[in-house]
């Protein structure tokens, strides 16, 4: 008797074993007929049984299950999960632990650096021996795994396109990651991961990424390139890193010569903000040397030399710029400025260092203020028709006009002043 109950117990657990797996084979068959709510109901069931919950073609059959669900269009099926494409992730993976026959690999952590190495030793030996099952082995990493990233670089360039940084981000690592295991490398991924980091404002992430596409040369053209090293020296200054974000710049420059301007105006930049002016200038310098037909180049080597005091360079550079762009709002404002504050700086000094009884004297930088408010007219009127509503513009030829004694325009000017700033 004791043996016929040994017998019978012995059967029924294989029974249930049978019917568990069962529950498996037939989520494979609801996933293969398109029911992916029954092959859900199906592969849940089976992960919470005892004989079939530590199976790896549980969470295989579960990856697949759940990234079918992930990417279809049908609201029948997409709300039967909110995060689909992480739980078919999260499946893969156990299902890869679990396919190992070594217990020592049963939880190997493929999501760090050293879990890689090893999951990568193993496959190196080749040995079919070392797997459950080597078909499922090499259909997840052959097959699922890469559409399973581009499943996730889809969420990313979706939430990219919606500004939300942070998701978009959180979507192409994990993209990055799939592919990782797919053993691809997939430079424009690491691009999109590149630029939601930097846009979330995770910018030592935004640099290791930059690091990469710099290593591997990223980009179809010299601008592309420069544009890697570019972001790359922002993130680094974001970060409080400037000596690394000159680094970058300094090699840029040296890598890209016939485009390196944006990394040329970066380093500009900086040396400005920090109040560098020679070291600024070198690098103005160098941008137009590239460039000699850029006005705005001339118009910022000009804003620089007034602030170094080299005035007459200034108004060379700002009369370089009107020549080559006549157009150019910021050529015409900043010449007609120089000729307004010379003259204005004409009148302080006089004021300061003639005595008030010296008439004549007087009266001579009086009119060489007033040629030089004159010689602002053409330029600053040349400002206000490409920008009617400047205010800066108004205000300043309000002042010429009423030291002129122009007294039609000033009234003119003045009712417009009035009209944009109340």
């Amino acid at each position: 008797m004791k043996k016929l109950i040994i017998l019978v117990a012995t059967m029924a657990l294989s029974f249930s074993l049978l019917a568990q797996k069962s529950a498996v084979t037939s989520a494979w068959s609801y996933l293969k007929d398109g029911f992916l709510d029954d092959a859900k109901k199906s592969i849940d069931k089976a992960e919470k049984h005892e004989a079939t919950k530590d199976w790896y073609k549980t969470f295989y059959y579960k990856g697949m299950v759940y990234q079918e669900i992930g990417i279809s269009d049908r609201p029948k099926y997409k709300s039967l999960c909110t995060n689909c494409l992480d739980i078919s992730y999260e499946a893969y993976i156990k299902a890869i632990q679990l396919n190992f026959v070594d217990p020592e690999y049963k939880n190997l952590d493929l999501t760090t650096e050293l879990g890689l190495m090893k999951f990568v030793g193993v496959l190196q030996k080749n040995d079919e021996r070392n797997y459950e099952n080597t078909e499922a082995l090499i259909d997840m990493i052959g097959n699922r795994f890469p559409a399973l990233s581009n499943a996730f670089i889809n969420q990313g360039v979706t939430s990219f396109q919606d500004s939300d940084f942070e998701t978009a981000y959180e979507n192409f690592e994990k993209a990055v990651m799939i592919s990782t295991l797919s053993f691809q490398v997939d430079t424009q991924l690491y691009y999109y991961a590149s630029l939601a980091a930097f846009r979330a404002e995770k910018f030592k992430d935004a640099i290791d990424y930059n690091d990469m596409l710099i290593q591997l040369n990223f980009g179809a053209n010299e601008d592309e390139k420069v544009a890697v090293y570019q972001s790359q020296a922002i993130a680094y200054r974001e970060t409080g890193d400037t000596v690394k974000m000159l680094e970058v710049l300094e090699k840029g420059i040296q890598a890209f010569p016939n485009a390196n301007y944006p990394l040329v105006i970066e380093t500009f930049n900086y040396y400005v903000n920090i109040g560098e002016n020679e070291k600024a200038f070198e690098y103005i310098n160098l941008a137009i040397e590239k460039n000699e037909n850029d006005a705005q180049f001339y118009v910022i080597r000009g804003t620089l030399l007034e602030e170094m005091k080299r005035k007459e360079e200034a108004k060379l550079d700002y009369l370089k710029a009107v020549e080559l762009q006549p157009n150019n709002f910021d050529a015409n404002y900043s010449l007609g400025a120089f000729y307004y504050n010379t003259a204005v700086d004409t009148l302080d000094w006089a004021d300061k260092n003639i005595p008030i009884n010296k008439f004549s004297e007087l009266d001579k930088y009086k009119q060489i203020s007033d040629e030089l408010f004159k010689e602002a007219f053409p330029f600053l009127e040349k400002a206000l028709e490409l920008q009617a509503q400047n205010v800066n513009v108004l205000s300043t030829l309000k002042t010429i006009y009423y030291r002129l004694g122009e007294m039609e325009k000033y009234a003119e000017v003045d009712a417009k002043l009035k009209e944009l700033t109340q």
